[in-house]
């Protein structure tokens, strides 16, 4: 039976080169994303995520798809929780189904409001208002403690669960004093590792490392990088994910052949790559939105 390895561990085997995947949109045959992942289990990857998206996103499966990859594919997985819907009773019982299945990898995000909810009031006192403490109450279950009773207030004990927690962050933040701040609030609560939002320069990634590094940061932290093909690619990386895409790619992009461009982003990309890698970066994480050919080729070429 594989057994499946806490990322921390996995990063000390060396530079890694991983994967996210989505499930598919709820009405699809589930074959869709089986077949995606008996294709990126030929390749040399160290692990695949399963993003989880909203509860009004309609993309259900999360949770045996993370299974499923460790389990049918013989894969690490790494399983995105979002606590935004839930209580802090609920976020308990969604981890023990994780911990039932085997998970080991938890990554902890608080997860974007749903259309027409920005303003809603969550109860801190039932809720987790933040990452960070949806990241203190997973590793308050590491740890043995779990929620209270109804109608009572002393947390309970029982057994150690052994999630390795790991958490977003954002290299290019707007207000990077509050993201600091906020990394500062997501170590101190029990993250393990953090993978970045996509990015798109080695640079960029080397200061973000340095400025958490002089806050007294020191999880290590994954670039999470989006290899692109084509300009609609580019200006959906600037547009919906507020990304920073070097001009003299998209200027490349703008003076080549269609029959080009795909051979200029793929370059790109493993260049970007190396780079990090020389950066000191652990490893590298691909955003493909399910384009498993990008992965196949870039993986060829590395």
């Amino acid at each position: 039976m594989f057994q499946q390895k806490g990322i921390t561990k996995i990063l000390d085997g060396g530079f890694t080169i991983s994967a996210e995947v989505f499930p598919p949109r709820n009405g699809k045959s589930p074959e869709i994303i089986f077949k995606k992942l008996k294709r990126l289990a030929a390749l040399d990857l160290e692990f695949i995520s399963i993003t989880k998206g909203a509860m009004g996103s309609l993309r259900g499966g999360t949770v045996p798809i993370g299974y499923m990859i460790s389990e049918r594919y013989q894969m690490n997985a790494l399983v995105h929780f979002r606590c935004r819907d839930m209580d802090k009773t609920e976020v308990e019982n969604a981890l023990v189904d994780h911990m039932y299945f085997g998970t080991k990898n938890i990554l902890a995000i608080l997860g974007d409001p749903l259309p027409g909810e920005a303003g809603k009031q969550l109860d801190p006192n039932t809720h987790n208002i933040y990452a960070c403490q949806l990241v203190k109450q997973i590793a308050d279950m590491n740890n043995g403690i779990y929620q209270p009773l109804k109608n009572t207030t002393q947390p309970r004990e029982g057994i150690k669960t052994e999630f390795c927690i790991g958490v977003a962050c954002y290299p290019e933040a707007e207000d990077m004093d509050l993201e600091i701040f906020i990394m500062q609030e997501k170590a101190k609560a029990g993250a393990n590792y953090a993978v970045t939002q996509m990015l798109f320069s080695a640079d960029a990634y080397s200061d973000y490392v340095k400025k958490l590094k002089d806050a007294d940061i020191h999880i290590p932290i994954i670039p999470g990088i989006r290899p692109v093909t084509s300009m609609n690619h580019v200006i959906a990386a600037e547009e919906i994910f507020g990304a920073n895409v070097p001009d003299s790619l998209k200027q490349q992009l703008q003076t080549v052949s269609e029959e080009e461009r795909q051979e200029v982003c793929i370059n790109f990309t493993l260049k970007l790559i190396q780079d990090l890698k020389d950066a000191g970066a652990p490893g590298i994480h691909m955003f493909t939105m399910n384009d498993i050919g990008i992965i196949e080729e870039i993986m060829a070429n590395l």
